[in-house]
Order: structure tokens, then C-alpha cells, then sequence
């Protein structure tokens, strides 16, 4: 029988009961374990076919030498960084993702947050709540006739730039990959130079580190805000920071950060001009179906065929391990 072993980061997930009764059916039990690093995953889950991981430990080059029977490693999620997948590749791991799950969500709330720099919601709120009224200048912009910049074109990205279209923003896209019809695309030099509003998508690749460092800031207009709900680490936080504190950029808001959960003294916080959300672009009843739905169903698909889709590695495929 083939063992699939969930890594609990939270908890929030369990029971798995429809999980294990489907799993049951392919010929797999599903086990729950706990792991705080690599050694402890290791110890708990050496003989697993399959690993479904959140967010820790990392599957690191080290820890998946030491899974001789693993042949899958799926992530609770769109972003697989936590994973090494050229090592996973090299060792017949198949690396799978969950990519469409959260699609209309993490757009939702770019959108939330982009609304929410351009009418000053957070900040007259948190005005109104000290017993404030209309204190100080208003600083309110109109969506419509604006410009929204969205940095990667794919599922969500591609999403954004369809709602915000509809507000009647001048939309500009730049994805050196994709391409999309519908989104006028431009250099990255001159999306960040035309844009009132830069919505970023793009998943966290060696590429992509610090995308956003202070050369790439100081290029956006100093009344410019820059939204970022795809990972943190594809803005340098301390570049943001030193442009913000400069007045070189107009405002943040920010769903991801380069550590999670954000410290308390971290300089970002305290800011009128800046909107801080604790990484739950993704979250809501719907996209949590979505998700169970995506990762068990690519498992049993993988358990029955070999394969699935969801695989982001097919490189793999040639010398890829297979269930017993």
C-alpha cells in the first residue's frame, strides 16, 4: 500500500476523513504528522510515496536525498519555493502545485487593496475611529482614468487586470513569458514609469528575488503605489522602506513580506501610507474547497497513473519514481 504523509504546519486543515476514504479506494492511507525541520521529516516520513507540505519544513536537497520512496512532493498552494525542484527532478520527484485555486481570491483582494490606497479607506478609518473627521488633507484618487500597471500575466495577474479594466483603468501588463491579448504589454522600465497603481504577480524564482529593489523603485512616479500580494521576497523590504521614508514612492499595501509572521518592530508598520494584510489573500471557504479538492485529486490521479497534470517538474517524467 503507498503512504501519503500530510505535513501539518497549522492544523487548520484536518479531519482529512474524505481524503483518507478516497485514498483508501486508490490503495493509500494518509498519515499526519508534524515536523519542525528536516531530520524530524525525515524521521517521520521516510517511507512516504507521496508528501503533501504547507509551508515547513522545506524539502531541501538534503531532506529529499533521504526519501528513497517519495515520488511526489505537492504543495498546499500555488508557490513551490519551499521545495528543491531541480534536485527533486534529478532524484525522479515529481513536484506538483495546486495553480488555480485561489485565482479569483488573491485577485479580489490586489483589487481590495488597490481600492483601498486610492480612496484612503484604512486611513480615514483608523482617522474615524480616534473620533477624527475629514482631519488633515484628502488625498483620494479616481480609479477610472487611471493607470494600473500588473507585473506578471498569469491566472491572477491576467484576473487583476480584467477587474481593474472594468473600473475603467488604463490597464499595462509586462510578463516575459506570457502573453495576453487583451492586456496592452510594455517593458518593465516603462510599466513601472506610467503607472499610478503597480500590482504585482509573479511567483518568487531566483529571477524574481528583490524584482523590486531600489533601481526598479525609484523608476515608478513618487505618488505611485505598489500592491503586492504575490510573495515577499519579490520586493526588497528595505528598499521599499528607504523609498517610502524618501517620499520617492506614494504608498504601499502589502499582503506578503520578506519574513512571515511580520514582526512587531518591523518599519513598515505605523504608516499611514501603508496597508499591511498577514498573507491571507488566498483564504476563503471557496478557495479552501478548491484547494482539497486540487491537491487530493492530483494525488489520486498520481496514485492510479503515474502522472498528473498539477506536476510543475515534467522534465521528471523520462525516470520518475512511481507508487508501489
Amino acid at each position: 500500500m503507498s503512504t501519503v504523509v500530510q505535513l501539518e504546519y497549522v492544523g487548520d486543515l484536518a479531519p482529512y476523513d474524505e481524503e483518507e476514504a478516497g485514498l483508501a479506494e486508490a490503495g493509500a492511507s494518509l498519515t499526519v504528522v508534524r515536523a519542525a525541520d528536516g531530520d524530524a521529516l525525515v524521521a517521520a516520513a521516510g517511507d512516504a510515496d507521496v508528501i503533501w507540505v504547507e509551508w515547513t519544513p522545506h524539502l531541501t536537497r538534503d531532506v529529499l536525498e533521504r526519501l528513497p520512496q517519495l515520488g511526489l512532493a505537492i504543495r498546499w498552494g500555488v508557490g513551490y519555493e519551499q521545495i528543491d525542484v531541480t534536485a527533486a527532478t534529478e532524484l525522479g520527484i515529481a513536484v506538483a502545485n495546486a495553480p488555480a485555486y485561489c485565482t479569483e481570491d488573491v485577485a479580489e483582494h490586489a483589487m481590495a487593496l488597490l481600492l483601498a490606497v486610492s480612496r484612503q479607506v484604512v486611513y480615514r478609518d483608523r482617522q474615524g475611529q480616534q473620533g477624527l473627521w475629514r482631519h488633515g488633507p484628502a488625498r483620494q484618487r479616481r480609479l477610472a482614468g487611471s493607470t494600473v500597471g500588473v507585473v506578471g500575466l498569469g491566472r491572477i495577474g491576467s484576473h487583476v487586470a480584467k477587474v481593474a479594466a472594468a473600473f475603467g483603468a488604463t490597464v499595462l501588463g509586462y510578463d516575459p513569458v506570457v502573453r495576453n491579448p487583451s492586456v496592452r504589454q510594455v517593458g518593465f522600465e516603462e510599466l513601472l514609469a506610467s503607472s499610478d497603481f503597480v500590482s504585482v504577480h509573479v511567483p518568487l524564482t531566483p529571477e524574481t528575488h528583490h524584482l523590486f529593489d531600489a533601481d526598479s523603485l525609484a523608476l515608478m512616479r513618487p505618488d505611485a503605489a505598489l500592491v503586492n500580494t504575490s510573495r515577499g521576497g519579490v520586493v526588497s523590504q528595505a528598499a521599499l522602506v528607504a523609498a517610502l521614508d524618501a517620499g520617492r514612492l506614494g504608498a504601499a499595501a502589502l499582503d506578503v513580506f520578506e519574513q512571515e509572521p511580520l514582526p512587531a518592530d518591523n518599519p513598515l508598520r505605523g504608516r499611514d501610507n501603508v496597508i499591511l494584510t498577514p498573507h491571507e489573500g488566498a483564504n476563503s471557504p471557496q478557495s479552501g474547497r478548491d484547494l482539497r479538492r486540487a491537491v487530493y485529486g492530483a494525488t489520486v490521479e498520481w496514485l492510479r497513473t503515474g502522472w498528473t497534470d498539477a506536476i510543475v517538474n515534467p522534465q521528471v517524467r523520462p525516470h520518475a519514481r512511481v507508487a508501489r
